[in-house]
């Protein structure tokens, strides 16, 4: 089930590492949400919504012209959907998003990493 998130207020910030790809950078203050506890990203690294991927692996085929790309283009779009908070702006970064992206490509599709990551 979804939280509605509502932050926790300026008071009750919790200090943690800001991260950026991976990388702790400096201790911040982050607000958190009352309901679920979820910590709120902060930094710029902010999640995106499922469209930017759609686009992505829409651009990829028009590029590579692979068979079969509709079928396999709505079993991607499928993952995306099912994965939980994919697109929730307090738990997941656009790194995290991109190599979950990047994991389901590869699942359907034989191409390297690299190639995948010009298209994002």
């Amino acid at each position: 089930m979804k939280c509605e998130h509502v932050d926790c207020g300026n008071i009750e910030k919790v200090w943690l590492p800001y991260i950026i790809r991976e990388r702790p950078i400096v201790l911040k203050s982050h607000p958190y949400c009352i309901h679920c506890g979820m910590v709120k990203n902060i930094g710029s690294d902010r999640a995106v919504g499922s469209g930017y991927f759609i686009n992505a692996l829409s651009q990829l085929e028009k590029h590579l012209k692979l068979p079969g790309s509709s079928v396999r283009m709505r079993l991607v779009a499928k993952d995306l959907e099912n994965i939980e908070d994919f697109e929730d702006n307090y738990s997941m970064t656009k790194f995290a998003q991109e190599k979950i992206f990047i994991n389901i490509i590869k699942k359907y599709y034989k191409l390297p990493d690299g190639i995948i990551q010009k298209f994002l």
